[in-house]
């Protein structure tokens, strides 16, 4: 194992930093490209030693220096969820190696499919993050996600790899396209949002065409795990109970992943 390995990890909580941002703003409609950190309560500009990942938090005790006011603790769990990333990619290689009594390092992928796999649950993260906010995926983040791993499965696997995923992408799209049209027809309401559509061809452009099968049944039994708890957290049974399914699927299609980037 090389030092390239430390990378994801390094990076993690500076990438947690900027999902955050993300996660902020956008639900708010408030741009993220453009603007610098500031306090939201006195709205006084961040200097750089205030922008530590995790670190300044703490040492702030998650309080502006400038007015006292609280920093939101999403700000540090969504760092720390970002650290989390690489670490279950390695905890996978870990039960790998365990369950087939191979090496480490035979589990591991290499250091760029690792880079990679962490850019695919970064991007999940926030997506998911955002839709349990407001029930949205936005397109600025599904889109690229899904053009990423289009290119990932070029630079990894050469043209044959790019086809699978191209085929991938394309099937995902279409299959919760239909789903979402038939259940609009026998419902006569939306069931399947446009981002969900994307969503999944997202992970078919990182996953290929064969796992897709095994990712829409793991994402429909979180589906119903999730609507199961809000319905019972509620007190009452509904059929019309919203759950976002975003998270449900990203949750399945990073599990595929993991297990694809151990084999």
């Amino acid at each position: 194992m090389t030092l390239l390995f430390l990378v994801p990890f390094f990076l993690a909580p500076f990438i947690g930093s900027f999902l955050g941002v993300l996660i902020r703003r956008i639900p708010r409609g408030e741009p993220f490209a453009t603007g610098r950190s500031h306090c939201e309560h006195c709205g006084t500009t961040l200097r750089p030693a205030e922008m530590i990942p995790v670190l300044s938090y703490c040492l702030q005790k998650g309080r502006c220096r400038h007015c006292g006011g609280r920093i939101d603790a999403q700000h540090l769990r969504v760092e720390l969820a970002a650290l989390g990333v690489p670490v279950s990619v390695v905890l996978c290689g870990l039960i790998m190696s365990f369950q087939h009594e191979l090496p480490f390092d035979a589990v591991m992928p290499e250091p760029g499919v690792f880079l990679a796999d962490c850019v695919l649950g970064w991007g999940l993260l926030a997506l998911s993050w955002i839709d349990l906010i407001c029930l949205r995926l936005p397109d600025s983040l599904t889109l690229p996600l899904l053009l990423a791993g289009l290119a990932e499965g070029f630079i990894s696997h050469g043209p044959e790899g790019a086809y699978d995923r191209v085929l991938g992408c394309a099937a995902g799209w279409l299959i919760f396209t239909a789903i979402a049209w038939g259940y609009r027809r026998l419902r006569g309401r939306t069931g399947l949002g446009g981002g969900d559509v994307k969503l999944l061809a997202a992970g078919g452009a990182w996953l290929g065409v064969a796992p897709l099968p095994s990712v829409i049944l793991l994402a429909a039994i979180l589906g119903l795990i999730a609507a199961a708890t809000t319905i019972f957290r509620s007190g009452r049974f509904s059929m019309t109970v919203v759950v976002p399914f975003g998270p449900c699927l990203a949750a399945a299609v990073w599990m595929a992943r993991l297990v694809l980037s151990a084999e």
